[in-house]
């Protein structure tokens, strides 16, 4: 044995011993070091970003609600103001309705989570209808109010409204619309009971509405043909109206968001997840936050990831995999941006927005 204040002294026989080489084997085993990953192309990040696909399922939700009302227009009643009929009483719940639809199903059909979906897009119909009809009174006020104000600027109260009384008939249907479109932003939060979600929606909604709203009569002028018909304008306001609405409330939750995860490896790779809950479950379970299927090394509760007063900590919920945080397995670990979390063959970036 050397004496205690002598220097340790290693041979390339004890570095090449079997022992050295089975303890280095083990420590290998246990790493999942995924290395540099590439960016993913930016078809994908666009695809998979929430303002695209949220834009795109409200467009859609808002084309159906106006293949239900089309049939009971009445351009010639339209062109006398005569609107109090049964397509001036459902038009908001409708259109609110199948956008709430579309848009509370989106991010479950991304995930191909088809509970989420079914949950989110079946609250979101039932709160955009039943809301539509509340915010129906106060959304047609506002417009009636701007409608009336614009006739003060016509010679011919009769007349088509031009000029300024134009731009005042556009203000007040951004304004009903901005009202009307609330309902179909608050479906997804309140079936996850997501304080945060049910935020960015309606304030995504307003937004999207107001900007639907104020370009509905400039389509309506240039799309609609020389005998009155309407048919393709109200097609394409519509439309422009539930891509407004998804299109904001995607881009709400981006400006909003502290934290998320970016999958760069597995089925859904260069998708985001916000993270909004204090606690956020990932594992293979379609009940979990984070829904990672088609991987069986991945538990149905895998790992938790909790929000410590904005510092995130990841842990593992006991698994026979395990969780690996930058290629080391891990029982519980502070994330800080840049992380890769491992579990299974899915590989996720936690990133945490930068506070000044």
């Amino acid at each position: 044995m050397p004496a205690p204040n002598e220097p340790l002294r290693l041979t390339n026989a004890d570095l090449n011993s079997p022992q050295v080489q089975q303890y280095l084997d083990v420590q290998a085993s246990m790493r999942r070091d995924v290395g540099d990953l590439a960016a993913e192309p930016l078809l994908i990040r666009v695809v998979y970003a929430s303002w695209f696909y949220l834009a795109i399922a409200s467009a859609v939700g808002a084309l159906i609600a106006w293949a239900c009302l089309e049939p009971f227009f009445d351009d010639n009643a339209l062109a006398h103001h005569h609107e109090g009929n049964i397509v001036g009483l459902f038009l908001f719940p409708t259109v609110a309705g199948f956008v709430g639809l579309f848009l509370g199903a989106a991010e479950g059909l991304m995930c191909r989570n088809v509970l989420r979906a079914l949950l989110c897009g079946s609250v979101g119909l039932g709160i955009g209808f039943g809301l539509g009809l509340v915010f129906l009174i106060p959304a047609a006020i506002l417009f009636l109010v701007m409608r009336i104000a614009a006739t003060a600027f016509q010679k011919d109260p009769n007349a088509a409204p031009e000029g300024f009384a134009f731009l005042i008939v556009m203000m007040g249907r951004a304004t009903a619309w901005a009202l009307a479109a609330i309902p179909a932003g608050l479906g997804q939060g309140i079936a996850l009971r997501e304080r945060k979600v049910v935020y960015n929606g309606v304030v995504g909604a307003v937004l999207g509405g107001m900007l639907g709203g104020l370009l509905f009569d400039p389509i309506n002028v240039i799309f609609s043909s020389p005998d009155g018909r309407a048919t393709l304008s109200r097609c394409i306001g519509f439309v422009v109206i539930g891509f407004s609405v998804g299109l904001f409330v995607g881009l709400v939750e981006g400006w909003t968001k502290t934290a998320w995860l970016l999958m760069r490896a597995g089925p859904l790779a260069g998708k985001q997840f916000v993270l909004h809950r204090d606690t956020t479950v990932l594992g293979s379970s379609p009940k979990a936050d984070i829904y990672l299927f088609k991987d069986d090394a991945i538990e149905p509760r895998h790992a938790l990831l909790h929000n410590r007063g904005g510092r995130f900590e990841l842990e593992d919920c006991k698994t026979p995999d395990g969780t690996y945080v930058n290629g080391v397995p891990i029982t519980r670990q502070i994330l800080k941006t840049g992380d890769k979390i491992v579990l299974g063959k899915t590989v996720l970036e936690f990133a945490l927005k930068e506070t000044k």
